[in-house]
């Protein structure tokens, strides 16, 4: 599914002119067009070109060619119909673009392919946790989306966004090729790996969220996306629908346990709700390092193959 914002547009263009600028067809023509008739040979460009063999119906230096651009971007690029201009445009990952999503609004979040089920038409909130029902979830709650032209979209769900509140440092360890998508985040000074249960074909890494990481927090599920790759459309060992925002509570309800009864404790001083109730967005920062890391190590676990041997 191509984005709706892509249009396509003939261009035309002068190849002497010392400035070259290309004009849409619908808006370069008028009384005052030589370029498509013998008016050009009164042109002062045709004339310091000495061109060899003249054409009198029209300027032998008129380009004319397709393009494509966004319609939704405030200053449009032209860029030649024979290289793509985007992924994302050409494809379904155009949900994922910043402008499509700001002139598509709210109702642009939702499945690649369309469904009456409400379990994964819908974003449910869990316990203070959104949980969109058409995505898949691995332990370590990591996300992928499928898209419907044999891609995916992967990141990691509000519920990791919302323990580690702030995200310092961005490392992906993996960017191209068949490989288990992997990435290191810093918080706190302590560093959390993310691998994805699977491989996966990686066709490009999310590397533009390094100069602006709040989008990983704060928009997990948009444009705070990590990964795009190849969808085998194998689901085995991934949630999803109903399952996944069974599992999503029992998770709330496990780092609630995990909190009160092992972590918190005089010297971390966290501020915690006097009924013991959830945990603070960023929690994690008002812990001590030893316990940031056994948190990790609890609720975002590595793959069982890809853990060292004790």
């Amino acid at each position: 599914m191509r984005c709706p914002f892509l249009r396509e547009e003939q261009v035309k263009s002068c190849q002497v002119a010392p400035f070259r600028k290309s004009l849409a067809r619908s808006s370069a023509t008028g009384a005052g067009e030589r370029c498509t008739s013998a008016d050009h040979r009164s042109c002062p460009a045709v004339h310091e070109s000495h061109e060899a063999h003249p054409d009198a119906a029209r300027c032998p230096f008129l380009q004319e060619s397709l393009v494509q651009f966004c319609a939704a971007s405030p200053r449009p690029t032209y860029v030649p119909w024979s290289e793509s201009p985007d992924l994302r445009c050409a494809l379904d990952g155009h949900r994922f673009c910043e402008l499509f999503l700001a002139a598509a609004g709210v109702s642009a979040r939702g499945p690649a392919i369309p469904t009456a089920d409400p379990d994964e038409s819908g974003t449910a909130v869990v316990d203070g946790v959104p949980v969109p029902g058409w995505l898949y979830y691995a332990d370590n709650h990591m996300w992928l989306d499928a898209g419907d032209d044999g891609l995916c979209h992967l990141g990691v769900d509000a519920f990791l966004a919302r323990l580690v509140g702030e995200v310092e440092r961005l490392t992906f360890l993996t960017v191209k090729g068949d490989v288990r998508p992997a990435v290191v985040l810093t918080v706190g000074g302590a560093d959390l790996t993310l691998v994805f249960s699977r491989p996966l074909h990686l066709v490009a890494a999310n590397t533009r969220l390094r100069s602006g990481l709040d989008r990983l927090v704060a928009d997990p599920y948009g444009l705070g996306w990590l990964f795009t790759a190849r969808w085998d459309v194998d689901a085995g060992g991934l949630r999803h629908g109903r399952v996944a925002r069974e599992w999503m509570a029992s998770e709330v309800s496990r780092l609630s346990t995990v909190v009160h009864e092992h972590l918190l404790h005089p010297r971390a001083g966290a501020p915690m709700p006097a009924d013991g109730g959830r945990p603070a967005p960023g929690f994690l920062r008002h812990l001590e390092r030893e316990d940031v890391l056994r948190l990790f190590a609890a609720f975002f676990p590595l793959p069982v193959d890809t853990r060292r041997a004790p």
